[in-house]
């Protein structure tokens, strides 16, 4: 009987889930996870059930694209009632967790009277009882933290709800991950294995070293119905594998697509930012792919924990190549859990936290935490930077969506750290609301006209031209603007070239290119030889 060598088909898509939603950072971070469950997950599925036309009306609605709306057909109205019932019986502690974090931040807001705060812990519901602390600002308003180290270690951190689907992309189209669960499907492989496993390092790797189907059957544990569906999966006709090159004495960055740069130091070093990488799936528009990026890659940096800039499923595809992700430390606050003790929590050894001008280097490659204003709604989140990329003499900036809310400070980053030769900043100028993101985890609703004000923007044209202008930039090129089509489930951007940030980043480009500069708005993939 032959055991043929096979490798995974390039446009196979290895889609990680957590109780069948789309895994991001705030379904890993325990109190975010309870929070989103219990007021978005369950209510979402129960209006699906109850309405099931309306959705189905609204999700062929290009302006209600993104939103709170499940793209599935009235045939699964059956296996969402059962899915409701499942996460309510299977994470029925992490639902109690949740209902009772919001009742003890809603008791604190209502009772706190500007008097100690001592007495008040008798009175927090029983499921978050040693899990939180409460505290005052220092301009006197009542507040409540977790203390998030603490849920990692605790039942509520519960592994078994992460698994995998593994399927064949049809096109870069995909449902739009914040709203439609993934139900079981026939030409789905179900991996049924926690993220910190192994086995995603084996199947990323098994995309360019093959090996003998026996050895794939066994590490999948794959059961004879199922024999033939992961054999559709797979080749065992070998084609040649593109080698990563590296050019010695040149340093050089690629665009991977949205805020995903790769950039190669003249000795070889290499710090990728914000990984979100393609499949192999569309001839028509090319793209820089897995296959394109080092075998070995020294850093990875994050900007912020939004899921176009935290993209799971990249990451795992990448982990057994990164020796050490880098990421902003955060303020401990519920909207702001902790990178770092999420990344580990699903497998990655080496990850370093960085506050502002925190830096880190090695050989020719320095990486320092830039401040990163704005694109957060007004809230207290800290785990954001735009990152100072310094390879030998040149000197890159990636300030992914902030938002130049204050254009004195890049006048004294100017000061600190010299010109800045390239800059990559985004437009997102109209972002959503910051209910679209954060609104589970408030304690009460918020005005629909503040909700509105407060929105997850970066800057416009004008305050982007100040960041060059301040910066003393020779090359600026516009990025993260979410118009690539294999991001359109996590970001649902509208591609109409009339909108405002595409305006916007329209309006720089020219700007920049009138005062003399390189400027560019990047759409796809872009290679620069500095």
């Amino acid at each position: 009987m032959s055991d043929p060598l096979v490798t995974l088909l390039p446009d196979v898509v290895i889609e990680p889930l957590i109780a069948r939603w789309y895994a991001w950072s705030h379904l890993i971070s325990p109190a975010t996870a309870a929070l989103n469950t219990t007021y978005q997950h369950i209510p979402l599925l129960q209006s699906f059930v109850a309405s099931p036309d309306v959705h189905a009306v609204a999700c062929q609605t290009p302006s209600l694209r993104g939103g709170p709306f499940v793209d599935l057909p009235n045939s699964e109205v059956g296996a969402v009632q059962s899915l409701i019932k499942d996460t309510q019986l299977n994470q029925a502690s992490l639902i109690a967790f949740g209902e009772s974090l919001r009742d003890a931040f809603r008791f604190i807001l209502k009772n706190a009277d500007g008097f100690s705060l001592e007495k008040h812990y008798q009175s927090l519901p029983d499921p978050v009882k040693g899990y939180v602390e409460l505290f005052y600002t220092l301009g006197g308003f009542p507040d409540l933290r977790v203390i998030e180290p603490m849920l990692y270690r605790s039942d509520l951190n519960r592994s078994p709800h992460q698994t995998a689907m593994v399927y064949r992309a049809k096109g870069d189209q995909r449902s739009f991950a914040f709203s439609t669960p993934r139900m079981p499907r026939a030409d789905a492989f179900e991996l049924n294995a926690p993220f910190a496993s192994d086995i995603y390092d084996f199947l990323a790797q098994l995309r360019f070293k093959p090996q003998p189907w026996s050895v794939v059957l066994e590490r999948l544990q794959v059961k004879a119905q199922d024999i033939e569906l992961v054999r559709s999966l797979v080749t065992d006709t070998q084609s040649p594998v593109t080698v990563h090159q590296h050019h010695p004495g040149q340093t050089r960055w690629r665009y991977f697509g949205h805020a995903c740069v790769l950039v190669e130091s003249a000795h070889g070093k290499s710090v990728l930012v914000d990984p979100l990488i393609a499949y192999e799936t569309d001839p028509a528009l090319k793209r820089f792919v897995l296959s394109d990026l080092p075998e070995s890659i020294d850093y990875v940096v994050l900007t912020h924990n939004h899921a176009d800039h935290v993209l799971i499923e990249t990451l795992l595809a990448l982990r057994y190549r990164i020796d050490t992700i880098v990421v902003p430390a955060s303020g401990g606050g519920l909207a702001d859990p902790s990178l770092k003790l999420m990344l580990e929590s699903i497998g990655f050894k080496k990850v370093v936290e960085l506050g502002p001008l925190g830096s880190i280097e090695v050989a020719d490659l320095k990486l320092t935490a830039l401040p990163f204003l704005g694109e957060h709604g007004d809230l207290d989140i800290r785990s954001k930077a735009a990152w100072h990329v310094q390879a030998g003499q040149h000197s890159l900036l990636f300030a992914a969506d902030s938002n130049n809310l204050e254009p004195r400070m890049y006048d004294m980053l100017r000061a600190m750290f010299g010109r800045i030769d390239t800059l990559f900043i985004g437009m997102e100028c109209l972002g959503a609301p910051f209910s679209w993101t954060y609104g589970p985890l408030l304690p009460v609703a918020v005005d629909r006209k503040k909700d509105q004000s407060r929105r997850l923007n970066g800057s416009d044209f004008q305050r982007g031209l100040e960041v060059v202008k301040s910066l003393g930039c020779q090359s600026v090129y516009v990025y993260a603007m979410g118009a690539e089509p294999w991001l359109q489930f996590i970001t649902s951007i509208d591609p109409d070239p009339n909108t405002a940030p595409v305006v916007n980043a329209k309006q720089l480009v020219e700007q920049c290119q009138a005062m003399g500069l390189i400027s560019e708005r990047l759409y796809g993939h872009a290679e620069v030889v500095l």
